[in-house]
């Protein structure tokens, strides 16, 4: 166990070619994968190995996923991405190193079709708009780079960072018991404290689980929302599908994620939260979905806004200064990849 910040390094291969419609890219569309699926990524990518650069990483995994032979010395830096997100595992703190190319030998071809659901070359003028977040990041550099006219042959600036602004605020409504639902729909009926949350979330990103997406049953107005399931083939207008909270926080992206439900996204989130938004509500309907405890260790009493009628009041935690030092340290027991 350590605090420090450990690095997952990954190489990423574009091909680039020149097309009826200007310079193109070969990307890959996910499958199978566990990470990103149903989205655009570059043809080939990897992990760099032990005692690898990432020059030699690049090459071998163009020769193992699209069966093209790549020189080294022909792969030309487009950019590097230093990313995580607001959870602390290795594999969320990552280092990706993109790397382009005109010249390979042999035709690209998907070597594991298991995990890729179709390979196209698409113009750097038309990219799809569904890409891997961090991979469109260093697509967009590539763009400006390639295209005559789209940065005036500024490519900007090749070090991205990503998701180290990410925050985290909770809001929930919890009854006097610590119940905040009966895991199929809400307990209560507050018209005042859906205006809070209202006032509180518009032009936000809400994450959510499945069953907090069904107890609403359609995606709210003027925000974004993130529906976390484990249903590959589910779907539904307005939403954004991730299969993993990890994924669903690469998603995301910077800036403040309002997680707003069920009880197990709230588990999942609430030690790597820096804000609580509860409204204390003066019931205590049955129900096994309960809000975590919250620690007076870890949290520290803002704010206080009093309500009326049922509604006590709306509270504000924030992560107190012992709080901050009691974040998880970094498991090595994780599993998903984002290469």
């Amino acid at each position: 166990m350590t605090s420090r910040f450990q690095v997952v390094p990954a190489a990423y291969v574009a091909l680039l070619r020149d097309g009826p419609d200007g310079v193109e890219v070969l990307l890959q569309l996910r499958s199978g994968t566990g990470y990103m699926d149903g989205r655009w990524a570059h043809g080939a990518a990897g992990h760099v190995e032990l005692g690898e650069s990432a020059l030699a990483a690049a090459a071998r995994e163009a020769a193992e996923e699209l069966g093209v032979g790549v020189d080294p010395a022909d792969l030309g830096h487009v950019a590097t991405v230093h990313r995580t997100v607001a959870v602390h595992r290795p594999s969320e703190e990552r280092v990706d190193l993109f790397v382009s190319t005109r010249r390979w030998s042999g035709e690209p071809s998907p070597l594991e079709p298991g995990k890729v659901a179709e390979l196209r070359w698409w113009p750097l003028t038309a990219l799809p708009d569904d890409v891997v977040p961090h991979e469109r990041a260093a697509l967009d550099v590539l763009v400006r780079r390639e295209v005559p006219g789209a940065a005036a042959g500024d490519a900007g600036p090749t070090l991205l960072t990503l998701g180290f602004d990410q925050r985290l605020t909770l809001v929930a409504a919890v009854g006097t018991n610590g119940v905040i639902g009966d895991g199929a729909r809400m307990p209560w009926h507050l018209p005042e404290d859906l205006r809070f949350f209202r006032r509180t979330t518009t032009g936000g990103t809400l994450l959510m689980g499945r069953g907090t997406w069904d107890s609403i049953g359609r995606a709210l107005p003027g925000r974004r929302t993130i529906v976390i399931t484990r249903q590959r083939s589910w779907a539904a207008p307005g939403a954004e599908v991730a299969h993993s909270l990890e994924e669903a926080l690469a998603l995301a992206g910077d800036g403040e994620v309002f997680v707003v439900g069920g009880g197990e996204v709230y588990a999942q989130t609430i030690d790597h939260a820096s804000r609580l938004l509860v409204t204390e509500v003066g019931l205590a309907p049955p129900g096994g979905t309960r809000f975590p405890e919250i620690d007076p260790r870890v949290w520290r009493e803002v704010a206080r806004v009093p309500g009326s009628g049922d509604v006590l009041g709306w509270v504000t935690w924030e992560r107190s200064a012992a709080g901050m030092g009691g974040w998880p340290t970094r498991s090595d027991a994780d599993h998903s990849t984002g290469a």
